[in-house]
């Protein structure tokens, strides 16, 4: 159903059909339409003029001015007025100029009312659909200031990153919703970083206002304004200098140390805090933002609480504890390569001391200034994974290990745990070395007890093995003896001894038959390595169990 006001305009030379239509339309009250006529194009004109029709049926062939020329003058006047063009001549070329016209629709008088009516139903249909669409815009255009941190925030994010390529674009859209946010106003940023756990998004919201609002009150002459945002585990705040100010007023670290008291005791959070060292422009915060995040690191404000100006850290504490920190490190650095070297050597006991020396000195680091540190740790972990990538040991560790922490350290909260993890993957490679170290020796047991078996009758000397198995003749004596608990001339006398006894019972074999069969040329040798080993003579052995 049409909203009722609508009106409609009816516009023939023919009064029978205009007073005719009029009627029509009246009666129909459900349609909710003034109507109102006009019997020539000069009257129509000026009736369009004052009464501003949403709908007008128009006479094409009307004289004077055409029907086709009074549509473009009213379309003119009322873009949005829907124009039905009535004509008596069902003529291809009327149609056509209509539709140039942009007409709703175009009716022959001879279709009778039902068509009439059906045409006027769809135009008011049109308007209010139309309208609807308008009234949805204007709408959305009246929420768009509501969204203004949506903008803000995806504006600062590109400029953190330096991503975007239509930053100026986006700076003119938000000039329109904040005087703030143009490239050359001054900006000072101030990095925050908790140094415990991972942040709620509750009370990440609550150290955003808590500090915004310290801020805006505590610094005299206050900023313009002040954004906070949040970025992955970083919260930002930009101070907006005010055009009449020369500057923007100092952050003074003890209000910074007061802001972390406050923090540490009502919402429980440690929180570290890196200031701009100047004020920049909007287009700049990308790189300080860099410089704000190399210094949280470089002081391992990521671990422990602390202030810190771009690049320089706040604290009054004494150099010598952390000079001793370095010697310890510095004497260590050289050495670390050596962690890689005792596991592919199977030196376990110098590994398990080496890396407990170096584990007990991260754990202890507690300047202000650990780069040397990092360092160490670093050169650890890549020690740690070089023997990884060359053993294929990854499938032996515990589930719970993440080499991810060998090369982003600052996911660890703190030296003390960042050692504690070193030694943790140290323990658990150990572990997996000496588990493979027993798997290959005993494979290369099995393939050494499985030749000699097979060549009793020949030259198992420890070279001759040497060569059969690729191992070193005395690295293969070593491991024999070490992991089957028997020496390697022992196990070849008694397997040949074994097989001189199967023969001597069960074959009618000539003793030295027997002897050349065991890998014996001399048949005396062997009669004396039977008679030791056995406690009788093969004869005596043959006479007893034949």
């Amino acid at each position: 159903m049409n909203d009722s006001g609508r009106k409609l305009l009816i516009v023939d030379d023919e009064p029978t059909i205009a007073d005719g239509l009029q009627l029509l339309f009246c009666e129909r009250e459900e349609m909710g339409l003034e109507v109102k006529v006009a019997y020539s194009s000069k009257e129509a004109l000026g009736v369009f003029a004052e009464f501003g029709p949403d709908v007008v049926l128009l006479d094409i062939q009307i004289p004077g001015v055409t029907g086709l020329e009074l549509a473009g003058r009213m379309r003119a006047q009322h873009p949005a007025v829907k124009i039905i063009f009535l004509t008596g001549y069902d003529y291809f070329e009327y149609a056509y100029k209509a539709i140039k016209q942009d007409a709703f629709d175009y009716i022959l008088k001879t279709e009778g009312d039902d068509k009439v009516i059906a045409a006027v139903t769809m135009a008011l249909d049109r308007i209010a659909y139309e309208q609807g669409l308008q009234s949805q815009y204007a709408e959305a255009q009246a929420r768009l200031a509501t969204m203004f941190p949506v903008f803000r925030d995806h504006l600062l994010a590109a400029l953190l990153t330096e991503s975007s390529p239509d930053a100026d674009t986006m700076f003119r859209a938000m000039a329109e919703l904040d005087e703030s946010f143009t490239p050359a106003q001054r900006v000072l940023v101030l990095l925050g970083r908790s140094c415990t756990d991972h942040l709620l998004l509750p009370v990440k919201g609550l150290v955003q206002l808590t500090v915004e609002q310290i801020l805006r009150t505590q610094l005299h002459p206050s900023p313009s304004q002040i954004f906070n945002a949040s970025y992955g585990e970083d919260i930002l705040w930009f101070l907006v200098g005010r055009d009449s100010e020369p500057g923007l007023p100092a952050v003074p670290v003890p209000l910074l140390e007061d802001i972390q008291t406050i923090l540490a005791e009502r919402a429980g959070c440690k929180l570290s805090f890196v200031l701009a060292r100047e004020q920049v422009n909007w287009m700049e915060i990308g790189r300080v933002y860099r410089s704000l995040q190399r210094t949280l690191a470089i002081f391992d404000l990521c671990s422990q609480e602390g202030i810190a100006m771009e690049g320089e850290r706040y604290s009054g504490e004494s150099c010598l504890a952390e000079e001793e920190e370095c010697a310890d490190i510095l004497r260590l650095l050289p050495r670390v390569e050596l962690l890689k070297t005792h596991l592919q050597n199977g030196d376990l006991k110098s590994f398990r001391g080496l890396l407990d020396e170096l584990c007990r000195v991260l754990s202890e680091v507690r300047g202000g200034y650990p780069l040397h540190a990092m360092e160490l740790y670093l050169a650890a972990g890549k020690a740690l994974l070089g023997h990884l990538n060359v053993t294929r040991l990854y499938s032996a560790l515990p589930g719970d290990i993440d080499l991810g922490l060998l090369y982003t350290p600052t996911r660890l909260q703190g030296w003390p745990e960042r050692a504690g993890y070193l030694k943790q993957l140290g323990r658990a490679l150990c572990e997996a070395a000496d588990a493979e170290r027993r798997f290959n020796a005993e494979t290369t047991i099995c393939r050494i007890k499985d030749y000699i078996g097979q060549h009793l009758a020949s030259d198992l000397s420890l070279n001759a093995l040497g060569r059969a198995t690729g191992f070193n003749p005395s690295y293969l004596s070593r491991i024999f003896k070490r992991d089957a608990g028997i020496g390697l001339h022992d196990y070849i006398t008694r397997r040949r001894m074994e097989l001189a006894q199967s023969l001597l019972t069960y074959t009618k074999m000539k003793i030295y038959e027997i002897a050349q069969k065991c890998g014996y040329d001399n048949t005396n040798y062997f009669i004396r390595i039977f008679k030791l080993t056995v406690g009788m003579t093969p004869q005596e052995y043959r006479n007893r169990h034949a």
